[in-house]
């Protein structure tokens, strides 16, 4: 099939009615309230989508399957991907304490120290990693804390 940059496209009813549907919507976007709406604006939003979502980052995943991968995507799952990355953020928090703690003991010890003595604290039987969790988890809250109450001092000071 030959393309031209004018091109007669022929389409049903219906989807000439999602057609219309689409313009409404992207008439109702902030995204797109500076700019002329045309129809050949709306078909290029149409195929830079349809490129993005299934060609460009996708384009060993068939057409079927991709669509139903993307019709999956509830909003529940961006509130599952925040929940993730939030507890991500919280884990390098913790390994950025660990590690300083870390550096601080190695640096004040006589060279004793050797990574055998380390216990796993996924299986819960060290009572002192527990501790040194907790306190970590405290110091974190506290930081958070500590920043919230910057912020709100330099809020009411402007």
């Amino acid at each position: 099939m030959r393309w031209t940059k004018k091109t007669t496209a022929y389409v049903t009813n219906k989807e000439l009615e999602r057609l219309e549907e689409i313009e409404e919507y992207l008439s109702k976007q902030d995204y797109f309230s500076d700019e002329l709406l045309t129809k050949s604006r709306m078909m290029s939003i149409m195929i830079n989508t349809f490129y993005d979502l299934f060609v460009a980052e996708n384009s060993r995943t068939k057409y079927p399957n991709r669509l139903a991968e993307l019709k999956k995507i509830t909003p529940k799952d961006n509130q599952k991907l925040l929940r993730e990355l939030m507890r991500q953020g919280r884990s390098m928090e913790f390994l950025l304490y660990i590690n300083l703690g870390i550096y601080q003991s190695l640096s004040q010890i006589n060279g004793s120290y050797t990574p055998k003595d380390l216990r796993s604290y996924q299986t819960g039987d060290s009572r002192e990693i527990n501790m040194l969790m907790n306190q970590i988890m405290q110091i974190i809250n506290d930081d958070i804390a500590r920043n919230k109450q910057i912020k709100d001092s330099k809020r009411k000071k402007a």
